[in-house]
């Protein structure tokens, strides 16, 4: 292999590895956006967990004002 073929393989490995890096990076910040979604997913469960305990308590209290009429 010529001088000028090690040099252009050196360049490619390293141009390779350079966009190896920004893949990286970019694998790296989509994972931290879905841990912000998983929380705001988690978030979400919660407060339908919520919303469905009071509708239960609504409707306790409805059935009993029904029964007081």
């Amino acid at each position: 292999m010529s001088s000028e073929e090690v040099l252009a393989n050196q360049k490619s490995i390293l141009e390779n590895q350079r966009v190896i890096l920004q893949n990286q990076q970019v694998i790296q910040k989509n994972q931290q956006v879905i841990q912000d979604n998983q929380a705001k997913l988690d978030a979400i469960l919660a407060n339908q967990q919520t919303i469905q305990a009071n509708q239960e308590k609504i409707l306790a209290n409805q059935e009993k004002i029904l029964g007081k009429e």
